[in-house]
């Protein structure tokens, strides 16, 4: 199946695109995608500490399991003060 992985803010400077489309196998979570994520960039700085997950706008958790055609958000945390 394939499902899509979207950036924000730094991770999408560094990757320099919004979107990028993965292959996974039937039945995997969004676990499976963040890993197959760090081993095609191993230099984004994408930490499971450090993002919320959004699935088709809809949060979520590293646990999910996806379906075809899911988007997938890796939002990074806002700071401020």
């Amino acid at each position: 199946m394939v499902v899509s992985a979207q950036f924000c803010g730094v991770q999408r400077a560094i990757i320099r695109v919004n979107e990028i489309q993965f292959s996974l196998s039937g039945g995997s979570r969004v676990s499976d995608l963040f890993k197959q994520i760090k081993r095609s960039y191993p230099d984004l700085p994408l930490s499971k500490d450090d993002i919320t997950v959004s699935i088709n706008d809809q949060m979520s958790n590293m646990n999910h399991t996806l379906s075809p055609n899911d988007k997938v958000t890796f939002l990074p945390h806002i700071g401020g003060g």
